[in-house]
């Protein structure tokens, strides 16, 4: 068979039929329920879509004066204020950095709202939320099954039981939300900064992106190789010269090349935000949530959206 670039024109139009066909009769004879739901999902998306297009909307030119349009050494300079003191080189890495416009892969994009994405740290405050979140409902399931077995246990321990079973999972799902901001790496593309998170030992400063770099660490599996996680972390080439400054800056899950370089294109304000985050502002825009899930979506960002659909509804979002 051809390869498409070197189809012809009728070729490639007799070709596309034939996909088009296929993937009908897919549809209709093999495809999962699963399957067929994403599917109407999708052609509802395309069909809203479709109507910002011809209604003008999709292409209608916004204003971008809430971008900083500040040249390096300029951020540089407003991080230098926000810190409340000079940077200073950081010592020489020794592992190799990533990429910043390597888009070969897939991952799965961080929270964002268009103005800022937020990335949870590693090690962080919501691994404990994790682990309140399925070891309470654990020792209360045990807590019950002993009180109702054995006549001897005092009667808090059933009420302990049912509160770790019903209400501490939600304390600590609200609890973590409200919390995510101590854990998040905030990289802000209207002011072209990055917020480092805060740690024991140290508040968070601002710095550059450009003097941010990504080291793909080493992949971790279980015991029986059956499970695996990517580690990975941030690198600062300068710091600020007040702070007391460890030399990673761990990422939970441990990041990948692909995120990482989508990050870099999304603070890149020469460029619109790629499709890449709109899944991830539209599902905080529905929730009228910012990034870190702390206070309502930005009020810059609505313009780009549909407030009925939930839906971006312009050709390019800056």
């Amino acid at each position: 068979m051809k390869k498409i670039e070197e189809m012809t024109e009728e070729e490639l139009d007799s070709y596309l039929a034939n996909k088009a066909k296929e993937r009908e009769r897919y549809y209709r004879e093999e495809a999962t329920e699963e399957e067929i739901e994403k599917k109407a999902q999708r052609d509802a998306y395309l069909a809203r879509e479709t109507s910002y297009r011809r209604s003008g909307i999709f292409y209608e030119e916004l204003p971008k004066n809430h971008l900083h349009n500040l040249s390096y050494k300029e951020r540089l300079a407003k991080a230098e204020e926000l810190n409340g003191c000079k940077f200073k080189e950081a010592k020489p890495c020794k592992d190799r950095f990533a990429p910043r416009d390597d888009f070969s892969g897939s991952s799965y994009p961080s929270q964002c709202d268009g103005r800022i994405v937020s990335v949870p740290r590693s090690p962080g405050l919501w691994s404990l939320r994790l682990h309140g979140l399925v070891l309470g409902p654990i020792i209360g399931i045990c807590l019950l099954v002993v009180s109702m077995t054995d006549d001897s246990m005092p009667a808090w321990h059933s009420w302990l039981g049912l509160f770790l079973l019903t209400a501490f999972p939600l304390i600590m799902y609200k609890l973590g939300n409200a919390i995510r901001i101590v854990d998040a790496i905030e990289f802000n593309r209207h002011t072209g900064l990055v917020r480092t998170p805060y740690t024991l030992f140290r508040k968070p400063f601002y710095i550059p992106i450009e003097d941010l770099e990504y080291v793909v660490g080493p992949e971790v599996k279980n015991m029986r190789g059956s499970a695996s996680m990517q580690t990975g972390y941030l690198s600062c080439r300068k710091y600020p010269e007040h702070y007391w400054f460890g030399n990673r800056i761990g990422i939970a899950g441990g990041g990948d090349t692909h995120d990482w370089s989508q990050m870099n294109r999304f603070m890149d304000i020469t460029q619109p935000i790629n499709r890449y985050y709109y899944k991830a502002m539209e599902y905080t825009f529905k929730k009228n949530k910012n990034a870190h899930g702390n206070g309502p979506f930005p009020e810059v960002m609505k313009k780009y959206f549909d407030a009925d659909d939930c839906q971006i509804n312009r050709w390019k979002v800056w």
